[in-house]
């Protein structure tokens, strides 16, 4: 009966075979395989294996899950190395993010920025950048020193223009022309406040780089300051409010005085002359607060944010016409005194509208 078999017949006619059938009982699949027996180059005999599908299904089952468990390891080594990619290339992107948003200070100056030697996009873009702020800084600093320079470069034709107009005063003119020679002196004498205002300005930036820290009271130095400033801002009324105690302070004493006056003459041209202004300290912290308080007009929401950028000024014609002329340089330099002395300048509106405070927050220098 089994050379009745296909897959047996075949293999003795010299062809491996592989069937399927039924055992006797008709329970089970049967896997059945032949092969024949080759011996000096003749088929002798054929080899018949049988395996029921039970046990076919079980080398299935675990070729597949050997299959599935190296395509596990193999994705899951596939993903570490991706991950371990994409957390290297955000690590990168947000330190040039970082360098980027601290490329510049609160002064405008432009930081070292990262170099990298990195031959991909980001190191391509990180070096474009690098360039980029060079320039910038180079640009700054010619803005900086602008200044001094045009200060220094107007001070001899204005003097020539004063010399002329003192010449022509000397001389023999007619009535109708004294108005116009009086007009001209007031302008030379305008042009030159401003020489002098953009000089002190670079003045003080010189100072600020070569200041040198010394311990002193800062309650006794505004009460010194407050008796000069009483005839200053006659006839308003000055308020002194300071602690009974002293308040040491690490810092450039000169600088603080610069700061101010620089506040007081802002308050000048703002208060009324039926008006106030309060001078007044406390400790705080580390530190202390100078905080300078006026009557007079609010401060536009829109500004606050601004006040202590160079060349920005609120002042209008009846304001300008108080003191020197303004170029919107005096907040700035207060700013620059505070962040010497590690700290920083606020402008706020006073409750009720009254009017505005000015705080120096100072927590000396190192």
């Amino acid at each position: 009966r089994r050379l009745v078999r296909a897959e047996l017949a075949s293999a003795i006619a010299g062809q491996p075979a592989v069937a399927w059938r039924r055992d006797p009982t008709g329970a089970r699949l049967l896997l059945s395989a032949a092969v024949p027996l080759v011996v000096d180059g003749e088929v002798r005999a054929a080899v018949l294996l049988e395996r029921s599908n039970s046990e076919v299904l079980l080398l299935t089952d675990r070729a597949f899950s050997g299959l599935l468990g190296v395509s596990a390891v193999a994705f899951l080594a596939s993903g570490g190395v991706i991950l371990l990619f994409a957390t290297r290339l955000g690590q990168r992107i947000r330190r040039l993010r970082d360098a980027a948003e601290h490329a510049l200070d609160r002064e405008g100056r432009v930081t070292p920025f990262p170099r990298t030697t990195a031959r991909d996009e980001i190191g391509d873009l990180s070096r474009s950048f690098a360039r980029l702020l060079d320039q910038v800084a180079a640009y700054t600093d010619y803005l900086r020193s602008l200044s001094g320079k045009l200060s220094h470069e107007l001070n001899t034709p204005l003097a020539i223009v004063r010399t002329s107009l003192d010449n022509l005063d000397a001389a023999a003119l007619p009535a109708e022309t004294r108005p116009y020679l009086a007009r001209a002196r007031d302008g030379v004498e305008r042009m030159g406040t401003l020489v002098r205002t953009m000089s002190e300005v670079t003045r003080i930036e010189h100072a600020i780089e070569s200041a040198e820290a010394e311990s002193f009271d800062l309650r006794e130095l505004l009460a010194d300051c407050a008796e000069a400033y009483r005839g200053l801002l006659a006839p308003r009324e000055l308020r002194l409010e300071l602690p009974p105690g002293p308040l040491p302070l690490r810092g450039a004493p000169e600088l603080v005085v610069q700061a101010l006056d620089k506040l007081v003459d802002n308050a000048r041209g703002f208060t009324p002359e039926d008006g106030w202004v309060r001078l007044s300290a406390a400790a705080e912290g580390e530190g202390v607060a100078i905080t300078l308080a006026n009557r007079g007009p609010v401060l536009p929401e829109a500004m606050r944010g601004r006040l202590f950028d160079s060349l920005v000024s609120l002042r209008g014609k009846s304001q300008r016409a108080e003191g020197a002329a303004h170029l919107g340089f005096g907040l700035y330099v207060v700013r620059l005194v505070a962040d010497l002395h590690r700290g920083h300048a606020e402008a706020r509106n006073l409750p009720g509208g009254e009017g505005v405070a000015f705080t120096l927050h100072l927590r000396g220098m190192p």
